[in-house]
């Protein structure tokens, strides 16, 4: 791991630079400045906010990374702004913008807000020796409470349900029970371990996907990523948290879902990228899939004229299965401990490198 250079005779200016409407309370956020500013006396901090659409986000995220983002306006930055970023040493951002490396020459360290990070590796930070740390598993336990929503919602008829109660039908609608039932998870990060002791917890025996396929006490079995046809067939669940890479790329295809047992449901929270949307309509309408939820889209937002959004037994959410209220908490407390690195040059925790987007 790096640690980045600092100077020790000159003061550390660090920019807050996520939306305003994440701040929370003003009291609070005040308190929390004054926390990172008594970390060290040379420490200055100065909020910048620097928001872009979701669309350039996620071009600039998607493989191919800047250039994907072509043709999608970043803001423009006012002179105040462009001043303040040229001062900074440390951004914990969400966006950054595209020239950053250039308005800001003395950039050692970013802290992303998130766990992924495709959009700010795609900016060329690492070739221009700018450490990038991210909030990794800070939304775990969020989107994984999400996704035993979804599963409960699907095994016990929760939408049927709901629309019998509101046409005033008396309907007896029997679900089953997830107890004894097989998951199969793709990808054993943060957000599917947290799914595996939920699920555990529920009774159901566990299976995931990792490339290294070595013996992991959090799932019953693992597999390595060239078996994944197999895991899918002895599933009842399926549920997908893997980051944006080349190798994710339309992972499930009509193979995979072919390869899912009949009547099994599907669940996507990791990356849009990774599934073939064509291939899961095909698998649904064809009654193979029972039901899917979507947390993710490859175009975000998805536009109101997709047919996915009328795809039969698909639940579509917008990219929201995390839980913002302990996700900043959560920044905090991660910014504040690399901070605490960094001005004594040890190397920070949660460093990105390479393109895998995590």
């Amino acid at each position: 791991m790096v640690s980045p250079a600092v100077d020790d005779n000159g003061p550390i200016v660090v920019g807050i630079m996520y939306p305003p409407e994440w701040f929370g309370p003003a009291e609070a956020f005040a308190a929390e400045l004054e926390e990172i500013r008594a970390i060290d006396p040379r420490i200055e901090v100065r909020t910048v906010a620097y928001v872009e659409p979701h669309e350039l986000r996620t071009a600039r995220g998607a493989p191919g990374g800047a250039a994907a983002a072509t043709g999608i306006d970043a803001p423009q930055l006012s002179e105040e702004e462009l001043d303040a970023l040229g001062t900074l040493n440390v951004a914990v951002a969400l966006d950054l913008p595209p020239d950053i490396t250039g308005i800001a020459p003395g950039l050692r360290w970013v802290q992303a807000v998130g766990s992924g990070t495709a959009h700010l590796q795609a900016l060329g930070l690492e070739r221009c020796g700018v450490v990038l740390t991210s909030n990794g598993g800070s939304n775990s336990v969020g989107i994984a409470e999400f996704v035993m929503g979804r599963l409960i919602e699907f095994a016990k008829h929760f939408p049927a349900i709901a629309a019998a109660s509101a046409e005033h039908r008396w309907e007896a609608l029997y679900g089953r029970q997830l107890h004894g039932q097989t998951i199969g998870l793709i990808g054993l990060g943060s957000i599917n371990r947290a799914v595996a002791v939920r699920a555990r917890a529920f009774g159901m025996t566990v299976l995931a996907t990792r490339r290294t396929p070595t013996d992991d006490p959090a799932v019953d079995e693992l597999y390595g990523t060239d078996r994944l046809h197999e895991m899918l067939g002895r599933c009842d669940a399926v549920v997908a948290a893997v980051p944006e890479t080349p190798d994710t790329l339309d992972l499930m295809d009509s193979a995979a879902f072919a390869a899912m047992r009949r009547g099994s449901f599907f669940v996507n929270v990791g990356r849009g990228t990774l599934v073939d949307e064509p291939a899961l309509m095909e698998a649904l309408e064809s009654g193979h899939l029972a039901g899917a939820a979507l947390d993710v889209t490859k175009v975000e937002p998805l536009p109101p004229q997709d047919p996915l959004w009328d795809a039969p037994n698909l639940s579509i959410s917008s990219h929201c299965s995390t839980s913002p209220a302990a996700l900043m908490p959560n920044l905090h407390r991660v910014f504040r401990e690399n901070l605490e690195r960094f001005v004594t040059g040890e190397p920070l925790l949660n460093q990105v490198t390479g393109t895998g987007g995590y």
